[in-house]
């Protein structure tokens, strides 16, 4: 269970200390057009002042040009500041995503199995792009406005301070306004994520699952539960900007009664003749730019609570620890791996035990083959090989040495895993094969291929190995999925190899085709193969019956196929599982 989080200054200058070179010039840009902003009304001011006096033609020629040069240098360093800010935001929050994603990949499967794709893509880029405006910007956004307010109040003081009393007072007050109310929208906008994770999660299940939508009639259901979960998001998210621009509208009110104040005040003397009528446009100017801080300030109020949501939920997710802790051993024998399993037991949840009390012995180099209705526990055996859960009880040794005590690294790099659902890539078919692993040269790739007699399937490819495939595997029938699936595991030469049911969904040519795969891929190392069609296991030494969780048999396969009473007997007599007893 993850642990409530708070957010520290610490958590967020580990990503933005590699840009800190970056965010310095930004600060030293944002200053240069504050400063730049300070000068132009106060040559508009001699301007008017010239104009309305005695001044001259070049006097205010050499004034507008001025005035030129400055908003043009302005305009190009605002330009600059977006530029690298956004530079700076996507360097920060691009190291997030990162960390993110390499944190949930490391996540165990009771996690991922609670969590569909679409929730976890609104996880790790949907919340870190609302945090990219506070990387890019909200520092030296907020800096900048506070030395722009200072320059203003504090050349105001110098020249007439009753009028800069009125504007310290504004400024004052909605600062305070903004800082009383600056968490009001942070939960409503956690709860507007949630409502978005949940809508994606939404499309990409029904997305997945479009065959059995519409051949099952089942597309206005999926509508009508589309429609809701889209009025969840505008609800949520009406919500949680109402509450976020709630600062903004009390500066304005505050804005209204300050710029009232300041124009009546200045009128006043301009007509008893205390100033001239630049001077008030410049008061009047300054009160104007004055709001332009405090909304600026109001509106990183606003991303701040969006991107305090976004932290606060990936401080959430990266507190999940993963139920698998990495070990400490880096080695294995050399060869195949035997395999043992020690009075083994685990269930996917409390209330149901899957396995029950699994134990057997595989020397080194012997080929073991499981077999058993669905659901007694033939999958969770390869799962626990793996490591994708942890047993609730016994030990599972791979080597002689207890799977838990092993670094996983080392684990996957000796054991292999063929499932009958084979996982393809957008890339290339090298890409694929080597899992984009650029280590493996092109002619490692085909001489495997040429061992497992996969070689003219690759040559009919129109490209080669430079033959991209679509994501999902559409460009590859099934059978050639589950070649290409050996073809994976064997380039990383395994110690241990166990194939899930691989030949499930194939026909018995292609299935001839890939036993030759099998037996090559196997002659070399430890074997254990999960089985529905009894003719995929007619080279393996041993076999196993489960039913139910529980192991019922354990033998010599020719023992038990002469043993006209064991269960492996009756199956091979009936041919089909769903007669044995």
């Amino acid at each position: 269970m993850p642990q409530k989080q708070t957010l520290s200054m610490s958590w967020l200058l580990q990503y933005l200390r590699p840009v800190k070179w970056r965010m310095l010039l930004l600060l030293v840009l944002l200053l240069t057009t504050t400063a730049l902003q300070l000068v132009q009304p106060q040559l508009v001011q001699r301007f008017i002042d010239e104009a309305a006096g005695s001044g001259t033609v070049s006097a205010l020629l050499t004034l507008a040009g001025l005035y030129l040069a400055v908003a043009v240098l302005n305009q190009l360093f605002t330009v600059s500041v977006d530029y690298l800010g956004n530079d700076v935001a996507w360097r920060a929050t691009n190291r997030i995503r990162s960390v993110l994603l390499r944190h949930c990949l490391r996540l165990d499967m009771r996690f991922h199995n609670l969590k569909t794709p679409g929730e976890m893509i609104e996880r790790i880029d949907g919340d870190v792009t609302h945090m990219s405006n506070f990387f890019a910007m909200f520092i030296v956004k907020i800096v900048g406005s506070f030395v722009l307010l200072a320059g203003i109040l504090g050349y105001m003081f110098a020249y007439n301070w009753p009028i800069a009393a009125v504007m310290t007072a504004f400024t004052a007050l909605s600062l305070g306004v903004m800082f009383a109310i600056r968490d009001m929208g942070v939960k409503a906008s956690q709860a507007e994520r949630q409502a978005s994770a949940a809508l994606f999660g939404l499309i990409e299940e029904r997305i997945a699952g479009i065959e059995d939508v519409q051949t099952n009639g089942g597309v206005p259901r999926l509508m009508n539960r589309y429609h809701r979960a889209m009025r969840a998001v505008f609800l949520s998210g009406r919500r949680a900007w109402m509450l976020r621009v709630s600062p903004w509208n009390a500066t304005v009110g505050l804005y209204t009664i300050a710029v009232t104040a300041v124009l009546l005040m200045s009128v006043r003397m301009h007509l008893n003749g205390a100033i001239s009528l630049g001077t008030l446009f410049l008061f009047f100017q300054y009160t104007q730019m004055l709001n332009d801080p405090i909304e600026q300030l109001g509106d990183q109020m606003q991303e701040f609570q969006k991107a305090k949501s976004g932290m606060r939920r990936s401080r959430e997710l990266l507190s999940l620890q993963s139920e698998i802790a990495d070990g400490t051993e880096d080695s294995l024998p050399p060869g195949p791996l035997g395999v043992t399993f020690d009075r083994v037991r685990f269930g996917y949840n409390q209330d149901q035990t899957v396995l029950h009390d699994i134990t057997f012995e595989l020397k080194p180099g012997e080929r073991l083959g499981i077999v058993g209705r669905t659901g007694s526990g033939k999958s969770s055996i390869s799962r626990l090989l793996l490591r994708l859960y942890n047993l609730d009880s016994g030990v599972i040794r791979i080597g002689g040495v207890d799977i838990r005590s092993l670094r996983l690294e080392a684990l996957y790099r000796r054991v292999g895993m063929v499932t009958q659902d084979v996982q393809l890539f957008d890339g290339t078919l090298r890409d694929n094969l080597t899992l984009f692993n650029s280590g493996i040269s092109d002619r490692h790739i085909l001489d495997t291929t040429e061992r497992l007699g996969l070689r003219k399937w690759i040559d009919a490819m129109p490209q080669g190995l430079d033959t991209r495939l679509s994501t999902g595997g559409t460009s590859l029938s099934a059978g050639e999925a589950q070649l290409f699936a050996l073809t994976r595991v064997f380039l990383t030469e395994p110690s241990l190899v166990v194939l899930d049911e691989p030949s499930s969904r194939l026909d018995a040519a292609t299935e001839a085709a890939l036993q030759s795969a099998v037996d090559q891929l196997l002659a070399n190392c430890t074997g254990i193969v999960i089985a529905h069609r009894l003719a995929t296991l007619d080279n393996v030494d041993k076999i196993m019956v489960l039913r139910q969780g529980r192991m019922v048999e354990f033998g010599a396969r020719e023992a038990l196929a002469r043993d006209p009473s064991s269960h492996y007997a009756q199956l091979l007599r009936t041919n089909r599982q769903e007669e044995w007893a």
